[in-house]
């Protein structure tokens, strides 16, 4: 998980996978850009996870938490880049962890129809109509 000051500092290289990721899906295009995700990380109001590979960022997720009738949960903003199920297999139960230590019930994502099922299959999303979510 990146401090506002890294995220600053790498944010050439962060930029181009959140714009494919904001991309990827029509509510995601209408909803959120890289800037705005930009200005909630430096805010810290929402954490950004990069996963490495020779020291270069390769994947990313930007989760922000949330309310909903009294329950506390989470989106993934953002999600994307390479090597998405090697970051999965060395992080993505790391993060669950830490979802759960930070009292959320389940995590939420908008998705495309491709990486809805993708999210359900590898990820462990548990529900769908193209808005997923994960109860934890």
């Amino acid at each position: 998980m990146l401090t506002p000051e890294q995220v600053d500092d790498i944010w050439p290289k962060l930029e181009p996978m959140f714009e494919a990721s904001c991309k990827s899906n029509e509510v995601g295009i209408l909803d959120i850009t890289p800037d705005d995700i930009h200005i909630l990380a430096v805010a810290g109001e929402c954490a950004i996870f990069v996963g490495t590979e020779d020291d270069e960022p390769k994947v990313v997720v930007a989760i922000q938490f949330n309310e909903s009738n009294g329950h506390k949960g989470a989106d993934v903003i953002a999600m994307g880049g390479e090597r998405l199920m090697k970051f999965k297999n060395a992080y993505w139960a790391l993060i669950l962890d830490w979802l759960k230590a930070n009292g959320c019930e389940f995590l939420d994502a908008y998705a495309n129809e491709r990486l809805a099922k993708v999210y359900m299959s590898k990820f462990g999303f548990n529900k769908s109509c193209s808005y997923v979510r994960m109860t934890l």
